[in-house]
């Protein structure tokens, strides 16, 4: 390992596998990590109560996504109605016989994105962290995510690690090249 910064040292392939190889000293870099982040005046603990949320404008379902105990929870009830019982079994869609907004699919990037990107400006020392990863891939290695991850067999598209970069990125340049 060397060296890359104060408080981060990178693994020598230059790799932040940071789901599971790398999670202990990068944990900060998932978006289950506390770091209560405001965007357009709502607070919200975690990147993923806030990603969760703008599932639905419902005020309703937005209030039971804030009140999740946890980022787990946010994301449990924040599952699609069609999703299999085992992962929408407490769905709040299901619940309530709703669907989460027809145009998920096309605004979800840029949801993660502005999320993230408050995650690590509003939580100066997380930024800090961010920046000391260099110039190292970021991969959120998770085995079941194909998409945020790189999924079962290395092949997924490890959009969680691409964002993260991206925000990294746009922090070096300054505030105003990344989403507000």
């Amino acid at each position: 390992m060397i060296g890359d910064g104060p408080s981060v040292i990178v693994p020598l392939d230059n790799r932040i596998l940071y789901f599971g190889r790398d999670r202990e000293r990068f944990r900060f870099l998932s978006h289950f990590h506390s770091s209560p982040i405001v965007i357009d005046g709502e607070a919200w603990p975690t990147v993923e109560h806030y990603y969760q949320a703008q599932k639905s404008a419902n005020p309703q379902y937005k209030a039971a996504i804030r009140a999740a105990v946890h980022p787990g929870l946010a994301k449990r009830l924040a599952a699609p109605p069609t999703s299999p019982r085992r992962v929408s079994q407490i769905s709040w869609f299901r619940k309530h016989g709703e669907q989460p907004r027809a145009d998920w699919h096309e605004v979800k990037l840029d949801i993660m994105r502005r999320a993230d990107y408050a995650k690590f400006v509003q939580n100066g020392g997380l930024g800090i962290l961010l920046l000391a990863t260099g110039n190292a891939e970021l991969v959120e290695d998770c085995p079941s995510e194909p998409f945020w991850g790189i999924g079962p067999d290395g092949t997924g598209l490890n959009w969680a690690g691409r964002v993260l970069m991206e925000v990294r990125d746009g922090l070096r340049v300054g505030p105003s090249s990344t989403p507000s």
